[in-house]
């Protein structure tokens, strides 16, 4: 039996989806414009004056009890639109084995990101946003032993609005960074950056926009080979049959793209679906496919309240449910005067 390989990046919790809204649509959404202040923290290029005195709080449950969250408020000021939140993830106490095998006892392990970003318009038609995050990360956190890691990482968005022809584009580059404190002396590991370009368009005559997201475009091949999966020879020395460089080419072109959509039932209730290939490649079990890859969505607006729940499929036979909540603090509650009774 072979287990993982391992991962090749630290703070892998900064790649979750912030919203529910960007879990029902695959893990990212960034060619949408409008007051989502959630979505804010993966996209500061949407930061505008609408959002001012917006929060968002979201809460994901997540595999093996572990605990996923974050907090974002908007506030405009003259220079640009500024955000401030936190991202967290809470593992849980785990059991901590020697190298015997033999159980010590209990461990935690938690990160954190705090959140500052800032967006601003030019010509009303390009918009621009940046964000600076430090990370703080704990593992095996005890009396006798604890892995500390601190770093920073900063994104880097740019979108273009269409309004006239209904046409997001948006270019992001997300956890640019570095570790300034490490687990170990002198090992330096990598962020996991990603840089991903979006296109939305929404159609003029049904309320609906579809959405295409390009992600990890610093590197051509993401095709995952296992140098420890175990090759079933056959019988007499025959040698199994190699996948055709067309099938490879198209499936790793196909594994870079989410294709989503986004249907507007009013200005109250939005539904969403999308499709995330790379998800189900990796992921899928050959005998029981289901729907790994596959996410669902919707929202709920009612006045200064809005509701997000997010759905996604990574394998069988669990999902992963997402919950986000915005809340508009600038906006006042009307109350219906009575009529005085004579």
């Amino acid at each position: 039996m072979f287990s993982q390989v391992g991962g090749k990046n630290v703070y892998k919790f900064l790649a979750i989806p912030n919203s529910a809204r960007a879990t029902a649509q695959g893990g990212s959404f960034n060619s949408i414009y409008d007051n989502d202040v959630a979505l804010a923290v993966q996209n500061p290029a949407i930061l505008n004056p609408k959002m001012t005195k917006q929060m968002s709080m979201n809460y994901m449950i997540y595999y093996g009890g572990i605990n996923y969250g974050n907090f974002n408020y908007v506030h405009n000021l003259k220079p640009a639109t500024f955000q401030f939140g936190a991202t967290y993830i809470n593992y849980g106490k785990l059991p901590r084995y020697n190298e015997y095998g033999e159980q010590e006892g209990l461990m935690q392990a938690n990160e954190i990101s705090l959140n500052v970003g800032a967006g601003k318009s030019y010509k009303n038609k390009y918009k621009f946003g940046a964000n600076a995050k430090f990370i703080y990360s704990q593992f095996a956190a005890s009396k006798d032993l604890a892995y500390n890691s601190a770093g920073m990482a900063f994104d880097l968005a740019a979108m273009i609005v269409d309004t006239a022809r209904m046409l997001n584009f948006s270019f992001n580059i997300t956890n640019l960074g570095f570790q300034f404190k490490t687990y170990k002396k002198a090992n330096q590991e990598f962020l996991p950056l990603d840089v991903q370009l979006s296109i939305s368009k929404r159609l003029k005559h049904v309320p609906f926009r579809f959405i295409l997201t390009a992600h990890h475009l610093y590197t051509w091949d993401i095709r995952y080979d296992n140098p420890n999966a175990q090759q079933d020879n056959p019988l007499f020395g025959d040698e199994p049959e190699e996948t055709a460089p067309v099938v490879k080419t198209i499936d790793n072109i196909a594994r870079h793209l989410t294709l989503g959509g986004e249907m507007y039932l009013g200005k109250i209730i939005t539904l969403d679906i999308a499709y995330n290939h790379m998800r189900r490649a990796e992921l899928t079990i050959p005998s029981a496919t289901g729907l790994a890859g596959f996410s669902f969505g919707f929202g709920l607006k009612i006045k200064r309240f809005t509701l997000y729940y997010g759905l996604a499929k990574y394998a069988l036979p669990q999902s992963v449910n997402h919950i986000s909540l915005n809340v508009n603090l600038g906006e006042s509650i009307k109350y219906k005067k009575r009529k005085k009774t004579p």
